[in-house]
């Protein structure tokens, strides 16, 4: 790993907002470097964060001061998690940390390389892909403009020469492709749906009791009732189903949903969803639309 101050910083104050302190024995564990490169990060992040650390002696470690804006504000450890996770293996004091999300987007390099290289030279791809409706595969030309991190798996957004539109490809389900140097006349400039943006509020569900949505806004929004979500209108719908965001308050009801999408009904028109009688839970229609329906369909 380098020993660049400079590059080492922003990660050392992450690691001293969520543990609080850091001394040298610390920065050695998570960087693997030798005390003399330890101390001199500990001095550059000591005079980096002015007034909002301090070291009780030469020896002490440093430590946020309580008077620290940053020790009161809310907000996700993942970049901690993220430190904590690449640090050497050797340090101790990871053994406290459990990350237990799983990642299930299992994609062939080849494959991501080959679409990144498509999506720079404006080119189309041939992609043998499996869907739903065509388990054994059939081949598509594709023009992709940009891949997608889902919660789940990786997709890619591409305009699909035999659909006739804009579609969400599961990377996952690609087995083959074959590069082209055929151009792109439809790129992401052209893509609605993916240029324009959905904004909508979720709030703790109305049918818990008000200690308990009280509880539910603490935890997610706190010193709110509410919080407002702006997303890419063909990403709504893995933003809904990541969150389990109920959008029928008669039916999502807790303690499977929580929270819930504040007049669920009007994105329904923006989206120019399809509504079935049935309605269970949130999914993402072929068009990337989104849609309530008993099952699922992708491309």
């Amino acid at each position: 790993m380098s020993t660049s101050s400079t590059n080492r910083l922003p990660d050392l104050e992450t690691v001293l907002l969520w543990e609080g302190e850091i001394d040298n024995l610390r920065i050695r564990e998570l960087f693997g470097v030798q005390p003399v490169w330890a101390s001199r990060l500990l001095g550059e992040l000591t005079k980096h964060m002015g007034t909002r650390a301090a070291r009780a002696s030469a020896h002490a470690p440093l430590r946020l001061t309580s008077s620290a804006p940053a020790r009161k504000n809310k907000q996700s450890p993942d970049e901690y998690l993220r430190i904590i996770g690449a640090s050497a293996p050797e340090s101790s004091n990871s053994l406290f940390l459990e990350d237990a999300r799983k990642d299930l987007s299992i994609v062939a390099p080849g494959i991501f390389a080959a679409i990144v290289q498509a999506m720079r030279s404006g080119v189309g791809v041939r992609i043998a892909y499996r869907s739903m409706s065509q388990p054994g595969g059939s081949e598509r030309l594709v023009f992709p403009h940009a891949l997608v991190r889902a919660p789940r798996r990786w997709h890619m957004r591409a305009w699909c020469s035999q659909r006739k539109e804009f579609r969400d490809f599961n990377l996952g389900r690609v087995s083959d492709v074959e590069s082209t140097d055929i151009p792109s006349l439809h790129g992401r400039e052209k893509d609605k749906d993916w240029n324009e943006t959905v904004s909508f509020q979720i709030l703790a569900h109305p049918s818990l009791t008000p200690q308990q949505q009280l509880m539910i806004a603490d935890e997610y929004f706190p010193g709110s009732s509410a919080r407002q979500l702006k997303v890419r209108k063909c990403l709504l719908g893995y933003i809904i189903h990541d969150l389990r965001l109920g959008t029928d308050v008669t039916k999502h009801l807790p303690p499977d949903y929580q929270l819930v999408v504040h007049d669920a009904h009007k994105l329904r028109l923006i989206n120019r969803s399809t509504i079935y009688r049935k309605q269970r839970r949130p999914c993402l229609a072929p068009t990337g639309t989104f849609v309530l329906r008993t099952t699922r369909r992708r491309t």
